[in-house]
C-alpha cells in the first residue's frame, strides 16, 4: 500500500534487542525532531520486532491500532520457571522431566481460541492502582486476576528434545502475553515453562517484512528525504467499517456532530450498535465513531476527530 512521506502517519519500526519501547519512542522523536509520538503496544526489552509509532495526526490513533491483532514467534523453554516467565528472570525453579515432540504438539489446541490467562507478576498492568511489576519489585504478595484473551492461531514450528526447546508462531489478541503462554503450556505438559526470543511479526496490517531500524529510519530522514517512511491514516484499520457524510451532513462531521441517517450515504442498517466506524469527508479520513442507539433516535456519534 502506498506510503506518505510527511511526519505524519504511521511509522513501522522494528524494535531491535536491549531498547525498551520508550527507548524507541524517545530516540524516534530526536529523529524527526518531534515530540508528538506514541506507541501502540509494548514490546519487552529482550523481544524484537514491529513496534508501530503514531506520528502527529496518528497519535490520535493509538487506541485503533493497539486494537489489531498480532503474531508472534517465540522460544518455549521447557523445564524451567523463573519470576519473569522469561530469560531475564531468576530461576526459581527446575524439572528434569523430558517431553517429546508430539506431546508438545498435542498440547497446542488447548490453547487456541478464548482462553483465561494470568500475567507476569512483572508486568505493567494495574492492581488496585498499583502496576504489577512495583508489588514483584518490593516483595508483596498481590491477587492477580486472570484475564480474557483470544488465541486465532498457534501451531509449532520447530522442537529440539536434546535442548527441550521449541518454536511456536501465536496469533491472538492484544493483551496477550506470551510470557505467560510459554509458562502455562510448560504447566499443561506436566513440567515448567519459561520463554526464550520473542519477535513480533505482525501487527494488524504492518508486517516485519515492511519495518525499519531506528538506524534505517535516521538515514532516510538525513540523507533520502524523498524515499516513502510513513503509512497514512487510514492504513490498517479496514476492520472498520467505513461512513461517508453527504454534502449537507459534511458540516455536522466536520463539527463533531452527530450523524443521522440522512448525513450519511450508507444505511445506518447495515451497522451494529456501538460498533466503530471510520468517518470520511470524500476520500479524507475524520477521525472515527461509533453507532448509538437511544431516545434520539439511531445515530452515529463522532468520537475522535483529527
Amino acid at each position: 500500500m502506498e506510503k506518505i512521506n510527511s511526519f505524519n502517519g504511521y511509522l513501522n519500526v522494528y524494535k531491535e534487542k536491549g531498547m525498551t519501547s520508550h527507548d524507541v519512542v524517545f530516540k524516534a522523536r530526536k529523529i524527526l525532531k518531534t515530540k508528538k509520538i506514541g506507541h501502540t503496544g509494548t514490546l519487552d526489552p529482550d523481544a524484537q520486532g514491529v513496534l508501530v509509532l503514531c506520528v502527529g495526526q496518528a497519535t490520535k490513533m493509538v487506541e485503533y491500532i493497539t486494537d489489531h491483532e498480532k503474531v508472534y514467534q517465540a522460544e518455549v523453554i521447557l523445564g524451567r520457571e523463573t519470576d519473569t516467565c522469561d530469560l531475564s528472570g531468576t530461576i526459581i525453579n527446575e524439572s528434569d522431566q523430558r517431553i517429546s515432540r508430539d506431546a508438545f504438539e498435542s498440547i497446542l489446541p488447548q490453547f487456541m481460541g478464548d482462553i483465561q490467562q494470568r500475567p507476569p507478576i512483572y508486568s505493567a498492568i494495574r492492581v488496585k492502582g498499583k502496576k504489577l511489576y512495583h508489588y514483584a519489585r518490593n516483595g508483596e504478595t498481590v491477587e492477580i486476576p486472570e484475564r480474557d484473551v483470544h488465541v486465532a492461531g498457534i501451531s509449532l514450528l520447530e522442537f529440539c528434545e536434546a535442548s527441550q526447546k521449541a518454536k511456536i508462531r501465536v496469533t491472538c489478541s492484544k493483551g496477550t502475553y506470551i510470557r505467560s503462554l510459554c509458562r502455562d503450556i510448560g504447566s499443561a505438559l506436566g513440567t515448567l515453562g519459561c520463554m526464550g526470543n520473542l519477535i513480533r511479526h505482525r501487527v494488524g496490517s504492518f508486517s516485519i517484512d515492511d519495518a525499519l531500524t531506528l538506524t534505517e529510519i535516521d538515514a532516510i530522514v538525513n540523507h533520502n528525504p524523498s524515499t516513502p517512511l510513513f503509512f497514512p491514516l487510514e492504513y490498517s484499520l479496514e476492520r472498520y467499517p467505513c461512513v461517508r457524510a453527504t454534502e449537507q451532513g459534511r458540516k455536522f462531521l466536520l463539527n463533531g456532530n452527530k450523524l443521522f441517517q440522512w448525513n450519511i450515504h450508507e444505511s445506518l442498517e447495515n451497522f451494529q450498535l456501538g460498533e466503530t466506524l471510520r468517518l470520511y469527508d470524500g476520500d479524507q479520513l475524520i477521525g472515527m465513531g461509533r453507532y448509538v442507539q437511544n431516545e434520539e433516535g439511531n445515530y452515529i456519534k463522532p468520537t475522535k476527530l483529527l
